[in-house]
């Protein structure tokens, strides 16, 4: 692909169209492309990058048949080098090893977009280190293919479990090869935190450090009762623990402020059980909305990061919306590995104790995730560990405080 010259980057991007009337979603439903997807994306990473950093984003081929990984390079910038402070689109070269790597992989409906206040900082503050950012296939701006592993009749969950987690584990490992790295430190947050971590048991030789943002799958689902019921018999029930639910979040907002809050665990209606099993995803009601699901996205996005200023929402909005409208795909994988409620199938908290790397959990004080299975099963490893929690952070505290989770990775990068 050819590189977008520096003046194109810095100077004729388009604006968003913003999110601000039933007129301006329906031009965005209409005029989403590959195109306007690629400068969405240019557009929000290129907010917090500085002179002091270089960055290009491309697609590695990693084996023919449509299998191309959306790839961001950063790092600290030669002085002399022309393209300080742009973010370039065009080949990403391989790595020659000169440097140490850090791959960075996104959750579950995010995209390497999501890491955009991050690289600036972890770039600029590790001169040692080449960053990588990676969209998992079929997800953000990767290849679409289509999605193949699906639940036969009558087939173990196991089964699907194993591969699924086969699957991303060998897309990294040839994305690895393609780019001749041969060891880094691989961070993953959420769902890409746990495939980072299938990724570790499977190749340990590869992996220098792990780092788990808030990642999904460590703990056991504490509702292990079997979900057999038919909707029209169990709604009747869920009804009734719903009064129930309700008193008890009634009592835990009524927590001391100096005291940890109460998590309790949510009761995954039928219905909703359902449609987990039948892959019916956040993305597929998107498509399926037309230019609703532009403003379905924006709904999200001015609520889940109203503490952000509005033109960067805009931007934010703007490349969620394009890489969730975008052709299902790795979307499917979701209902293969977590059972509804978002806990795993096999949870890592079993697997953990056989990682060989040190392995660092980072979650927010406010994540929806729980950060206690991490304590627990970081006894039972063998290896360095430690748990940090950023202030001020929910489950994507990496936006939400970026100074202080920015200072956490750098505190485990250095040497």
């Amino acid at each position: 692909m050819t590189d977008i010259k520096q003046d194109t980057i810095s100077s004729t991007l388009p604006a968003v169209i913003p999110p601000t009337s039933h007129m301006n979603f329906l031009k965005s439903w209409w005029k989403r492309s590959d195109k306007t997807s690629e400068i969405a994306e240019i557009r929000l990473l290129k907010r917090y990058i500085s002179s002091n950093v270089t960055a290009r984003v491309g697609r590695v081929d990693i084996g023919g048949n449509n299998r191309l990984i959306n790839t961001l390079v950063v790092e600290k910038a030669n002085q002399n080098d022309p393209n300080r402070g742009e973010v370039l689109n065009g080949s990403i070269p391989t790595h020659n090893n000169d440097k140490k790597a850090l791959v960075m992989c996104h959750g579950y409906g995010a995209g390497l977009g999501f890491f955009y206040r991050n690289y600036n900082d972890l770039a600029e503050k590790s001169p040692n280190y080449r960053l990588y950012a990676i969209d998992w296939l079929g997800m953000g701006r990767s290849s679409r293919p289509k999605w193949e592993i699906l639940r036969k009749k009558d087939e173990t969950w196991d089964n699907v479990v194993e591969e699924t987690e086969s699957h991303f584990v060998q897309c990294l490992e040839d994305w690895r090869e393609a780019q001749k790295i041969d060891k880094m430190t691989l961070m993953g947050h959420s769902l890409g935190g746990y495939m980072a971590t299938c990724y570790a048991l499977k190749h340990p030789e590869r992996v220098e450090k792990l780092i788990l943002v808030s990642p999904v799958g460590v703990p056991v689902n504490p509702n292990n009762a079997p979900q057999e019921e038919k909707p029209e018999v169990a709604l009747p029930k869920e009804a009734a623990q719903l009064g129930k639910a309700m008193e008890a979040e009634a009592t835990e907002r009524e927590f001391d402020t100096q005291t940890e809050p109460v998590r309790v665990p949510r009761r995954i209606p039928s219905w909703a059980a359902y449609l987990w099993d039948k892959n019916v995803t956040p993305m597929s009601i998107v498509r399926l909305g037309g230019p609703l699901g532009a403003s379905l996205v924006n709904r999200y996005t001015s609520r889940r990061f109203a503490h952000l200023d509005e033109d960067e929402q805009h931007s934010l909005y703007d490349y969620l919306y394009h890489i969730t409208s975008s052709t299902g795909s790795g979307e499917y994988a979701l209902a293969s590995v977590l059972s509804p409620g978002a806990f795993a199938r096999k949870p890592l908290i079993h697997r953990m104790p056989e990682l060989k790397m040190p392995t660092v959990f980072i979650y927010g004080v406010n994540d929806w995730m729980e950060y206690k299975p991490a304590e627990t099963v970081s006894k039972k490893m063998n290896v360095y560990t430690k748990i940090y929690r950023i202030s001020d952070g929910g489950h994507h505290m990496y936006l939400d405080n970026h100074v202080e989770f920015n200072q956490a990775v750098l505190d485990e990068l250095k040497d």
